[in-house]
């Protein structure tokens, strides 16, 4: 996860936060997560993401992360088709709303 974040700071160097909008994928609720670069890594702000399988990747509100900081817990979806990104997925919806985002 590390490497991808870095990826995709590497496609916005003025950048000095990136903005992940998507739903929970325990509880479908909305969730506005902030990406920001640390000295030790990447700080995450407003929920998590978390990767599920290789490759795929889940977002988490802060409720639902407090929780069950790793494990999808399907039961208390309230869809039946739970948001799953993968990286392809997930970078286009971060490129999309970054792109002309001035932070």
């Amino acid at each position: 996860m590390e490497a991808f974040l870095k990826s995709i700071f590497e496609a916005f160097p003025e950048k000095s936060k990136i903005l992940f909008k998507g739903k929970c994928s325990d509880c479908d609720n909305d969730v506005n997560i902030d990406i920001i670069p640390t000295s030790q890594g990447f700080g995450l702000s407003g929920g998590a993401l978390v990767e599920w399988l290789e490759g795929k990747y889940a977002a988490k509100c802060p409720v639902c992360y407090k929780v069950n900081p790793k494990m999808i817990e399907r039961y208390m979806a309230k869809s039946k088709v739970l948001p799953m990104f993968d990286k392809k997925i997930l970078l286009s919806t971060i490129l999309s709303l970054n792109r002309f985002m001035g932070t």
